[in-house]
């Protein structure tokens, strides 16, 4: 556990009224940023050049620069280089960056994970976890330090601080073709290892007085295709259910206009703009094409978990979708930043 010793007064966006209430916003994403080096600091592995992933170089500071201003918190995962992380904050200068675990032995890549806390408002307390749990060598996972990351930030300096523990949990497969290597089976339960500690590092670090959000890519389908389930969401009832110890509630479910799927996308129709925020896609008309091809292989697995204590009302707004399209470079084949959306909500809090 770590504290901020630099952290600056709470500022403007926090807008603290005689009725002592605030307003935060915040994000998650997905940023893809995955491009190896030899070493921490070195050259990019040799002759795979845009393998991982296309135009990292090019869009960090675009992630950075999309996200300057918009939000108080922006949690990202495969951002994993340290490179990459400072393009990102060089993106947004005023924001703080703050690194999630980082590689550690036998692992040759850190979590990718890392947060943007934004100048107004106060860095109060962090840490971090790295997740025993995970696959094994038939999984490209296996390589990277999964784990789980916490912020806690100050909105108000009459009310609690807001804590977001961001994660990015196995995916599994994607390596060697072997026996076992793709079983869907066993991809979930090593993703629900990994949720068991991701409760219990919140458990330990979670103040029962402020308002928490998880947030991540929880590599779960809202809904999955696959046919040896006897319900498309089992998985994510397994999934809702253990998080149901810390009492949290999905926030698109709740709130979310349409199914809100976050990846996967192959045209640029299937991510239409909102006329009123050009950087958000229009909700409405994927639910309405949802409506009619409820089959699109377009997936869920990007959430935000919402926790509010006793003695705080906290108003959610409705939670959008970003997909930052029109850059100079681009991440998804749909032409979004990423081959992720990423997912925002903005909160009202009042004592």
């Amino acid at each position: 556990m770590t504290t901020d010793p630099t952290a600056a007064p709470v500022a403007a966006t926090a807008t603290p009224t005689e009725d002592r209430a605030a307003t935060v916003r915040v994000a998650f994403w997905n940023t893809w940023l995955l491009a190896p080096r030899l070493w921490t600091t070195g050259p990019r592995l040799p002759g795979l050049d845009g393998w991982f992933a296309p135009d990292v170089e090019e869009r960090a500071p675009l992630v950075g620069q999309a996200l300057a201003g918009r939000f108080d918190v922006a949690a990202l995962s495969e951002c994993f280089e340290r490179s990459e992380q400072d393009a990102v904050a060089r993106g947004w200068p005023e924001a703080t960056l703050v690194a999630g675990p980082r590689a550690r032995r036998p692992r040759l890549t850190g979590s990718g994970l890392a947060t943007l806390v934004g100048p107004d408002v106060q860095l109060v307390r962090t840490a971090q976890h790295g997740y025993r749990s995970g696959g094994d060598l038939r999984d490209s996972d296996t390589f990277a330090t999964k784990g789980a990351q916490f912020v806690a930030v100050r909105v108000h300096p009459d009310l609690p601080p807001v804590e977001v523990i961001s994660t990015h949990l196995f995916a599994g497969g994607d390596l060697l073709p072997v026996p076992g290597s793709e079983d869907a089976t066993r991809h979930h339960a090593a993703r629900m290892r990994q949720v068991d500690e991701l409760v219990a590092f919140a458990e330990r670090e979670h103040d029962p007085a402020s308002p928490l959000l998880i947030v991540g890519d929880f590599n779960v389908q809202a809904r999955d295709p696959d046919p040896s389930l006897p319900d498309p969401a089992d998985r994510y009832r397994d999934l809702a259910t253990r998080l149901g110890r810390l009492q949290v509630t999905d926030v698109w479910a709740d709130h979310g206009v349409g199914r809100g799927p976050t990846c996967t996308f192959a045209s640029p129709d299937e991510l239409p703009p909102d006329p009123d925020e050009p950087d958000q896609v229009l909700d409405e008309a994927e639910a309405e094409a949802e409506a009619t091809a409820p089959r699109s292989r377009k997936e869920r697995i990007d959430y935000l978990w919402l926790s509010v204590p006793d003695g705080l009302a906290v108003e959610v707004e409705r939670p959008r979708r970003w997909a930052f399209s029109g850059r100079p470079a681009r991440g998804g084949p749909a032409g979004s930043l990423s081959d992720h959306l990423a997912l925002s909500v903005t909160l009202h809090l009042r004592a």
